[in-house]
């Protein structure tokens, strides 16, 4: 009995200590990501953009396709390339194609036999026609979803669902530091107001809109306003984490076992993005976007899954609790 159980709590420490190691190293990055953007929050979420965004949406896509985009069955994804390919037809807005394509994401998952998805979709589209004319709604979707709501509420619910699965104390200090930063970021330092480089006064108008809309005010100055610097920490923070976070699990999800072909293709495509938006950033930006966009919409089913795990697990806790 010993010797069969031995190697099984062998194995289990050993996955005990990689785990704790990568969640202690993501502590250390969400404080480092946190302090840089006080210091140089504008540049910090143009550089992270640039540089480590094309990176992670090329294998991230990758890693996707090899687990077939985390839908039940083969084709499903092409049911989410269909959709996408007629709302770009009839020239709908951008917030209805994520609002019906991360609609058709979970009924895909959670919804048995195509009538009945074809069904709950056709619910989803009339609640669209008549929910969608609501500003908060629309800019939830056509703003939020592929920004901040991907990187940072899609990436704290990962790191919950991990916790919650690995019930580590090191995974649960994880995720409630990273609850603790964008406080933090809005409380500490407030006085320090870095004035952004030129570079990054011209390039950031590209993301001035999340400042904008999120402050409720058109006329602002997003480079001196005091509530505009917090917002966009947090918005560097977020960025940067959500990077920085993917690097981290290689050694846990494998992303990094491909190719050599597809890793050559992987990187090329990386080095051209980077370079074309130095070269032309503006071409570059609308690039970057296109690609963010594709790896954001591509992932809907993994984010969905995530929350249904977390609902269970939490289920799971509520039913064991002992009764009084």
């Amino acid at each position: 009995m010993l010797i069969s159980i031995g190697p099984v709590m062998a194995g289990y420490f050993m996955h005990t200590d990689k785990v704790n190691v990568i969640n202690y190293y993501n502590i250390l990055a969400m404080l480092l990501s946190a302090s840089v953007a006080v210091f140089i929050p504008f540049e910090l979420v143009l550089l992270s953009y640039i540089i480590l965004g094309p990176g992670h949406y090329l294998t991230e896509i990758s890693w996707l396709n090899q687990r077939q985009f985390f839908t039940v069955k083969k084709y499903d994804i092409l049911m989410l390339i269909a959709l996408i390919a007629i709302t770009l037809l009839l020239k709908l807005p951008f917030a209805n194609l994520l609002f019906y394509v991360f609609g058709l994401s979970f009924i895909l998952l959670v919804v048995k036999g195509r009538v009945y998805q074809l069904l709950a979709f056709a619910i989803v589209v009339i609640a669209g026609y008549f929910f969608l004319t609501n500003n908060l709604l629309r800019t939830i979707f056509g703003l939020y979803i592929p920004t901040l709501i991907h990187v940072y509420l899609f990436t704290g619910a990962f790191l919950l669902f991990g916790a919650l699965k690995n019930k580590h104390f090191s995974g649960y200090l994880t995720f409630l530091v990273f609850l603790a930063c964008p406080l933090l970021l809005g409380v500490l330092f407030t006085g320090y107001h870095p004035l952004p480089t030129h570079w990054a006064t011209i390039e950031y108008r590209e993301f001035a809109q999340l400042n904008t809309t999120t402050l409720r005010s058109r006329y602002l100055n997003i480079y001196t306003d005091k509530a505009s610097i917090i917002l966009t920490r947090v918005i560097a923070f977020a960025y940067t984490y959500h990077y920085i976070n993917w690097f981290s699990k290689t050694s846990v999800i494998k992303w990094h076992r491909i190719s050599v072909p597809r890793a050559i293709i992987i990187g090329l495509i990386w080095i051209a993005s980077v370079g074309l938006y130095f070269y032309n950033y503006r071409l570059g930006f609308k690039w970057l976007f296109l690609l963010s966009l594709a790896h954001v919409i591509l992932e809907f089913p993994l984010n969905h899954r995530s929350f249904i795990g977390i609902g269970r697990e939490v289920g799971v806790r509520l039913r064991s609790r002992p009764e009084i």
